[in-house]
């Protein structure tokens, strides 16, 4: 047992891998295509968010992992369309072993909008899943619509203040070293 310690750490065992942040999508984001990547994600600005270790990196809707593990993704997609029509989807998480070339899904959440819904109704949408990380530097993440309207909507907006929070969020949390 040790009461304290200098130095990297690299060679340490037993040690509680567990940390984790939380992302949001900053501004309401607009399909492209049919299929695609959920971009405009931001680590959290909530009043009082900590995030407990080191976060994933991000870049134009794709997450990097900081190390090796298994890690626990949980997104909450509010999902709109700003004139009535309907709609059959999903929201998939998707994990790449070879830098982004390939995703595979590893979650998936289906939904559906009916037609005579009024305008801008909108439905929050959760899809969890863990997959593991072997190799830090080659694995990626992204969200991924499938088969939504480019005429849809993705929720964005600060999770800063009081009133706020109403927009897609996600927590990502290493839950053991491999």
């Amino acid at each position: 047992t040790a009461t304290s310690f200098v130095g990297s750490g690299a060679n340490l065992t037993n040690v509680n891998p567990y940390q984790f942040s939380s992302w949001y999508v900053t501004s309401d984001y607009t399909p492209t295509a049919q299929f695609v990547t959920i971009k405009n994600w931001a680590e959290s600005n909530a009043d009082g968010y900590e995030r407990l270790g080191t976060a994933p990196t991000y870049s134009n809707g794709v997450f990097t992992m900081p190390s090796t593990g298994y890690w626990r993704v949980q997104a909450n997609i509010i999902y709109y369309h700003p004139s009535a029509n309907g709609d059959t989807f999903a929201i998939a998480l998707r994990h790449s072993t070879d830098s982004g070339s390939n995703y595979n899904h590893f979650a998936t959440i289906g939904g559906r909008l009916a037609a005579n819904l009024p305008n801008s109704v909108k439905f929050c949408w959760t899809v969890s899943g863990t997959f593991k990380v072997a190799n830090a530097s080659t694995s990626r993440l992204i969200v991924y619509g499938v088969d939504i309207r480019t005429d849809g909507r993705i929720m964005g907006g600060t999770q800063a203040g009081n009133d706020a929070g109403y927009c897609s969020s996600m927590h990502i949390e290493k839950m053991a070293n491999l």
